[in-house]
């Protein structure tokens, strides 16, 4: 018998400091070559420096984080940002995407982008989102491109870790 687990995805607000650090720190061990970032330099970051990145309450702005929830537990994560100044503002950018490994497959992840591209399309003058997917990541790349992405590029080298050089696609959703 199959049982649908209850998911709701929401904005991060500073009372989610504390999971998020946890799922984000699981992230950065369990992924070290998807992420920009790493284990070691966040681990050691005070629980406000994540907090920080939390509003207080749920905001209509160009920048969020994004939770999923299973049963209500933190399983996901998504962030967005709008880039600032004038020549910049019609682009959007989606960033460390995350789903718990255990919780891979039930379709979270698409459910957490679907969001994200929900609520950035509602922001005026947005025209465009990037996102970068490690070259080998097909899973990633298989669902971006499901929802429209498209690569329009690939950046060698774009991260070195463990001695190994790792490449990443800058994939684009045009809007209009």
């Amino acid at each position: 018998m199959l049982v649908k687990l209850s998911m709701q995805i929401r904005e991060l607000t500073k009372s989610d400091a504390l999971e998020y650090r946890t799922l984000r720190l699981r992230a950065l061990k369990e992924y070290p070559t998807v992420f920009s970032s790493s284990y070691e330099v966040e681990r050691g970051w005070p629980s406000e420096r994540f907090a920080d990145r939390l509003p207080e309450t749920p905001e209509s702005t160009d920048a969020f984080t994004l939770g999923c929830f299973v049963e209500g537990d933190l399983v996901g994560s998504i962030s967005f940002f709008r880039y600032e100044g004038p020549k910049l503002l019609h682009i959007g950018r989606i960033v460390a995407v995350h789903i718990a490994a255990e919780q891979q497959g039930n379709g979270y992840g698409r459910a957490m982008v679907a969001a994200t591209l929900e609520r950035a399309r509602r922001i005026s003058g947005l025209s465009i989102i990037q996102l970068t997917a490690t070259t080998t990541n097909e899973r990633a790349k298989s669902l971006y491109a499901s929802l429209g992405f498209e690569i329009c590029g690939t950046t060698p080298r774009a991260m070195l870790v463990e001695g190994e050089y790792i490449d990443e696609h800058l994939m684009v959703l045009k809007l209009d």
